[in-house]
């Protein structure tokens, strides 16, 4: 599994690349030995004008599964990718489940 970081104009720092690294990583900690990626990407959606416009969108690509999208909005980033992790976590058990119990696609 490979995570990458997607930061555009917002320039994150060591210590909220790391934070994304250890959320993300432990959200999808299903998919560890899967060779898939897994892209986050953080935006702030109003610019400077303010307000709940923080947003995390994480995109994984499953090998032989359907790939799978969250996307949270917070006041700020922290919260955004922890919702977004804990979505991304819930999501893919669900997938997992499903493919499980319905075999694979």
């Amino acid at each position: 599994m490979e995570v990458k970081l997607f930061d555009g104009s917002i320039k994150t720092s060591e210590a909220q690349y790391d934070y994304v690294m250890k959320k993300v990583g432990a959200a999808a900690a299903r998919l560890k030995d899967a060779a898939c990626a897994v892209d986050v990407r953080l935006t702030d959606v109003n610019g400077p004008k303010g307000g709940i416009d923080k947003q995390c969108s994480i995109v994984v690509t499953p090998p032989g599964l359907a790939t799978l999208r969250v996307e949270e909005q917070a006041a700020d980033y922290y919260a955004a990718i922890d919702a977004a992790a804990a979505t991304l976590k819930k999501s893919l058990a669900r997938l997992l489940e499903r493919t499980k119990a319905n075999g694979p696609r």
